[in-house]
């Protein structure tokens, strides 16, 4: 169910500050009811034994938990489904400049003709069941997600010719062309346990209650709509380096409701935005309270370009209409104001990242990056200009006199997103474009995106060890659609055969030249609205577990978000204080 946000027109909960002077702001204190939920789930857990570790984390932002371990299920399953029960074959790490880490696989190689790679398995890793993890259950997966599209979330369609098994621990995988970028692209594939899958009707409906899984924590041992434990595999490959007996993640649906459960010190391990974090947070407690929040991805505001609705797809398609859409974005309130300065402004067009200033491509800036800048009058004439017209009420029509009303919708709780769209539809209404702001749940929202029944959206492009990934599944056809990060389902043949030559690439410097071209294209068709680059939200707690990588030992992204595949790497190295 959508939550509507009120009208630009009132303001009062989107300028407040969290505190101010302080005291503690209207919303937050509308918060506490829900954080004394928090509080009471926390107390009505069964205490573990005293030799138990259990690890306390926030990872996604829910009004109720629903029991769905699917790991193919991307607008359902629970945010703890990826690393913790299906481990990854390798990752990459990006802070590393994309050295691999093997976890599953223990090494791949690709055939000298680069038209196949072979993947050697990890010997003697078992299922959460006891039963073996062999090759057949990757070849399972890989073919299931051939066969059945609505699962196949990492696109191993476009590049999979076939599959076999030669061995136990050996899978060779026949490409339909050259793909040198192929090993990258499996980084969130999960494989699953053929033995369990192959009696599911349904792969994509299956709910996955009970999973059994290969990653460190796989059994479910309480669950209930306020809050749940996922605890360690008992036949875990890698246990001696696991020292977390459990991980409890409490229901919390928005980041007041954080604000207000921190003061009682439970939670370990965060990932929220914490306004005037020293005195939220640290201030709590100086001796252990921690974070590190680098810049990170970039958010745009992405429209849906196959909207059934006549006047947005027209206006949506139009080049005009986004250049406009961009010129009214106070990006500088978004960071400074709904942000509370952690983001950092993107001026390019090209959206390109700030870590990745060794890719940059000026040719794809200078006058290209025009419409980055705030100016509502200059919107208005693009606008006017391009024919379309103010009615009575004051908003316009498209060229074809079509109406154009939409919504941007932003995830429940959210709160600084929730005030920067607030920002960009007063900017929007400004140049009288009738847009508003809607506010389902976490859950709902990805379903939308999923599926397309929404407008437009503030929405946020995962990296991998290079840019090439991030613009790869958010721009290319092979994934319109497929995945939450891919919503505008934008389409382009000419980016379409760069992406594809890239994959061929095999050397960087060819791959540096075919992502100048990237950032070319982006830069002149602007599918999409860059507006900022997001912080690394990351918070910890050293008071029962230490280990945690800090800004002076920045090994990895520290994010425990469904979209950093290191943070199994990070579980693995924190170990309960003495």
């Amino acid at each position: 169910m959508l939550g509507l946000v009120q009208s630009p027109e009132v303001q009062g909960s989107m300028r407040a500050a969290a505190f101010a002077g302080g005291t503690i702001s209207r919303r937050l204190l509308f918060a506490l009811a829900g954080a004394a939920a928090v509080s009471s789930a926390f107390v009505c857990v069964t205490r573990p034994a005293a030799a138990e570790s259990v690890l306390a984390m926030h990872i996604e932002e829910q009004t109720s938990w629903v029991q769905n371990f699917n790991p193919f299920d991307l607008g359902g399953r629970r945010q703890s489904t990826m690393d913790f029960v299906y481990e990854p074959l390798v990752i990459f790490n990006d802070y590393d400049s994309g050295k691999p880490i093997f976890r599953l696989a223990t090494g791949y190689k690709f055939s000298d003709d680069l038209k196949s790679i072979t993947y050697t398995l990890r010997d003697g890793v078992k299922w959460s069941d006891g039963q073996p993890l062999t090759s057949a259950d990757m070849k399972y997966t890989l073919e299931l997600m051939l066969k059945n599209p609505a699962v196949d979330i990492v696109g191993v369609g476009e590049s999979v010719a076939s599959v076999e098994a030669p061995s136990p621990t050996e899978v060779k995988i026949d490409l339909k062309g050259v793909d040198t970028h192929f090993p990258e692209s499996l980084a969130d594939f999960p494989v699953v346990p053929e033995h369990i899958w192959k009696d599911i009707k349904d792969p994509l409906a299956f709910k996955n209650e009970k999973p059994v899984g290969s990653g460190p924590m796989t059994e479910i041992r309480r669950f209930t709509p306020q809050v749940y434990e996922q605890c360690r595999n008992p036949n875990y490959w890698d246990a001696a380096d696991l020292h977390v007996d459990c991980l409890k993640l409490p229901q919390i649906s928005g980041n007041d409701q954080m604000l207000a459960l921190l003061p009682q010190g439970e939670m370990d391990w965060i990932g929220s935005f914490l306004p005037e974090i020293d005195k939220t947070y640290v201030a709590l407690d100086k001796d252990h309270n921690g974070y590190w929040q680098p810049p990170a991805e970039t958010i745009a505001y992405e429209m849906n370009l196959k909207t059934n609705k006549p006047g947005n797809f027209e206006a949506f398609n139009d080049i005009n209409f986004r250049h406009a859409f961009s010129l009214a974005m106070d990006r500088t309130s978004m960071v400074d104001i709904a942000g509370f300065g952690y983001p950092v402004v993107n001026l390019h067009a090209s959206g390109l990242p700030p870590r990745f200033d060794s890719w940059r491509n000026k040719a794809a800036e200078g006058d290209k990056d025009v419409w980055m800048t705030y100016d509502i009058d200059k919107a208005n004439k693009v606008l006017d200009d391009a024919g379309y017209k103010k009615g009575a009420d004051g908003f316009r029509t498209t060229p074809k006199g079509q109406p154009i009303a939409f919504v941007i919708i932003v995830p429940n709780g959210w709160t600084d997103w929730i005030d920067a769209v607030q920002i960009a539809t007063e900017g929007l209404r400004k140049i009288g474009v009738n847009a508003s702001v809607a506010t389902p749940e976490y859950e709902q929202w990805q379903k939308q995106l999923l599926d397309g029944s929404f407008d437009a959206v503030m929405n946020s492009r995962p990296d991998g060890p290079t840019p090439f990934r991030g613009y790869y599944q958010t721009l290319s056809t092979a994934f319109a659609g497929r995945i939450v990060h891919a919503d505008s389902r934008y389409s382009n043949p000419e980016l379409d055969k760069v992406f594809d030559a890239y994959r061929k690439a095999t050397t960087d410097e060819e791959r540096k030249k075919l992502f100048d071209q990237v950032q070319m294209i982006i830069a002149d068709d602007f599918p999409v609205v860059p507006v900022f680059n997001g912080p690394t939200w990351y918070q910890y707690s050293s008071k029962r577990f230490t280990g945690w990588v800090t800004k002076d030992e920045p090994v990895m992204n520290p994010e425990n978000h469904d979209n950093n595949r290191m943070r199994l790497m990070h579980l693995l190295r924190l170990k309960p204080a003495q």
